[in-house]
């Protein structure tokens, strides 16, 4: 079985009738991609739950029964007086095929805030990077021996720690923790120019993704390196906190 039947094993159908158990859920819809990304959840409930628990009831029970993780923005949730299926358009195809959605407004991303480099004894150096989310400012540190590959991976690793605190912080009540872990940083040569390529493992209970990010050495590896983790993590962190 390839990895693209395998994240497929569940069907819209599937996902539908699991929705319209749930408590207050009259009716669902959700449109996905070939493969079986998930683009849009539409919900139409009664007002018995708050829409915002309604979204929560909708992750948790994706997660649990289908192995499916959907980011929160992706669902809407319509309320009605008349619990009936009439107000909910008819039902979609098994697979429908949607245009990429419209990029995340820049304010609600990780930000590459501030990078210091301290040289301490034994040959050792130590990074402090800070990043920026929500107007809150988080702040990762890691040491590592004076050579380039342990210093590339302390700054990946300062960058991650930050963003893990930007997602624990913020991580909705009765989310499971999540620990972020580097699977490894290099830098790659193509097109005539470098780039940082990094490799992070994130963990939630049983659920594992496999995160990535790339960035150009345009300006310093260092840089590339904070900028690629950024890329890695910020959308997937994004889509586990309310």
């Amino acid at each position: 079985m390839t990895a693209q039947e395998e994240r497929a094993r569940w069907t819209i159908q599937e996902a539908e009738r699991l929705l319209t158990s749930l408590q207050g859920v009259v009716s669902a819809r959700v449109v996905a991609r070939p493969g079986g990304q998930v683009d849009e959840v539409h919900l139409l409930t009664t007002s018995e739950v708050r829409p915002k628990q309604t979204v929560r009831n909708v992750e948790s029970a994706l997660l649990a029964h289908l192995d499916l993780s959907v980011d929160h923005r992706k669902i809407s949730v319509a309320q009605t007086d008349n619990p009936t299926t009439d107000e909910m358009p008819d039902p979609v195809l098994p697979v429908q095929i949607v245009p990429d959605p419209e990029p995340t407004p820049r304010e609600s991303r990780l930000l590459f805030y501030s990078h210091q480099v301290e040289t301490e004894r034994s040959n050792r150096v130590k990074h402090r990077v800070e990043i920026e989310w929500q107007g809150e400012r988080y702040i990762g540190e890691a040491s590592a021996a004076d050579l380039p590959r342990p210093k590339l991976e302390a700054v990946a690793n300062a960058t991650m720690q930050a963003a893990q605190k930007a997602l624990q912080e913020n991580l909705a009540e009765g989310r499971r923790t999540v620990t972020l872990s580097l699977d490894g940083v290099k830098v790659v040569d193509a097109f005539d120019r470098k780039f940082v390529l990094v490799a992070v493992h994130a963990m939630s209970g049983r659920h594992i993704a496999r995160l990535a990010g790339t960035a150009v050495t345009d300006e310093s590896t260092d840089r590339a390196a904070i900028l690629a983790m950024l890329q890695a993590t910020d959308r997937w962190i994004r889509g586990h906190v309310d």
